[in-house]
This record gives C-alpha cells, structure tokens and sequence, in this order.
C-alpha cells in the first residue's frame, strides 16, 4: 500500500492531539512531523516531501494563509481553523479543502479523499473504487469491494457481510450503496443490498449469495431482474 506523508501545523496541543488521533486510524496515511509554530516546519517542508499539509490559521508569528504564500512548492494542503470567514482566501490561494473546528472524522475523511482524488487517480471522483474505508468503531478498516457479499442495515448501522468477517459500520445503508462502485451491488430489499457478482441464484422471496439467503422485496424484483437479465 502507498503511504501519503502527512505533516501538521498547529499550535493548540488539543486540537493538534485530536487531528494524530484522527490520522492515526488511516493505514495509507504516514505522520512525519507535527509543528507548533510553522517557521519550525520550515526546514522540513525543504527537505522532505509532503504530500499533505494540515494548517491551521491563526498561529504565533504568521497566520497560516501568509506562510503558505511563502512557499515555492507547496504541498496539498487541508486548512483547520475555528473561523469560516477565511474560507473565499484559502481557495484563492490553492487550498484544497477546508475544515471548520470542531470538524468531525467523516468530515475530515471526507477532506484527505479530495486531496488524494487530486494527487492519485485511484481516489478520483471518476475513478471505479477497488477498495473502500469502512469505520468501525475508533478505527477504519480498508475492505476490498470484490470481497464484500452483501450489507445489511441496522437502523443507523449497517454490517457488511464479506468472504471472511462481518463488520458492523455506524454508516446507513443509503450511504454505503453511494460509496461502492457503480451498478456492481443491487438493492434487493429495503434493509439489503447485494454484490451482483456474487448472485447465484434468484427465487421468489430469496436472493441467493453464496450460502447466505438474502430476502427478495416484492418492490424491488422487477428493478433486479431488469438490471441482470435486461428484461
């Protein structure tokens, strides 16, 4: 897996511990350094390659926006601050994405995938996923899409049903459905959906997966049978 060389400038030792925290639970991201004060980032953005920079704004000496107008080849950066009225400037000079204090994980995954859909076409908003990050609990965990079965939702959870474990995502169903590849799972049930891939069978009432029997919704059987056989 490819590691994406994180580094982070921020002066509140909370928000700066939380941030880690956050990171921390992303396997394909690496944390070179953290920085109170940017000037003592300096020598490292030179010697270094960065491939994603958290900077917040109001530090000692030079707010963030300045020092990022100081540098020859910035690094993507993903601006932190507790004032949104900075937010027109941060695009304008070339920030990608832009989180308010206090900003959620979802909010701030959301934010490292706009970095990388800009650095890497594997995370390209036109690019087919491979693999999607689920959370589980305090950690995400990356899934490849082929292995997963089918989900089944919980109310507010869902469990993903793959060849080897089942996980239990604090995710809607709705939610997942979006983040896998286009037209590759089928809803077949208000509370299901299913790996096209992974059908082997259609009764009346049941879907068949594998071994599991998944329930065929009477609204949803005419949408199936005309997304795999066309009719």
């Amino acid at each position: 897996m490819h590691l994406y060389r994180t580094l982070i400038i921020e002066d509140d030792t909370v928000e700066k511990q939380l941030l880690q925290h956050h990171l921390s639970q992303l396997p394909y991201l690496t944390l070179i350094g953290s920085f109170d004060n940017p000037l003592s980032a300096v020598s490292l953005l030179h010697q270094e390659q960065v491939d994603i920079l958290f900077l917040d704004v109001n530090l000692p000496g030079i707010d963030g926006l300045s020092f990022l107008s100081t540098l020859q080849r910035p690094p993507r950066v993903i601006l932190t601050t507790a004032d949104p009225a900075h937010a027109l400037k941060a695009f304008e000079v070339g920030v990608v994405d832009y989180l308010v204090k206090p900003y959620t994980f979802e909010r701030l995954l959301r934010a490292v995938s706009r970095v990388l859909g800009a650095n890497d076409p594997a995370f390209s908003p036109g690019a087919t996923p491979t693999h999607i990050f689920l959370k589980t609990g305090r950690e995400s965990v990356r899934v490849a899409v082929e292995d997963i079965l089918y989900i089944e939702a919980f109310g507010a959870i869902s469990k993903v049903y793959t060849k080897t474990s089942v996980l239990v995502v604090s995710e809607l169903l709705a939610d997942l459905h979006q983040q896998l590849p286009a037209g590759a799972f089928i809803r077949v049930h208000k509370s299901y959906i299913v790996s096209r891939q992974s059908i082997t069978r259609i009764g009346s009432k049941h879907v068949s997966v594998q071994q599991h029997q998944i329930p065929l919704g009477a609204t949803y059987r005419e949408q199936v049978e005309k997304t795999l056989w066309g009719r």
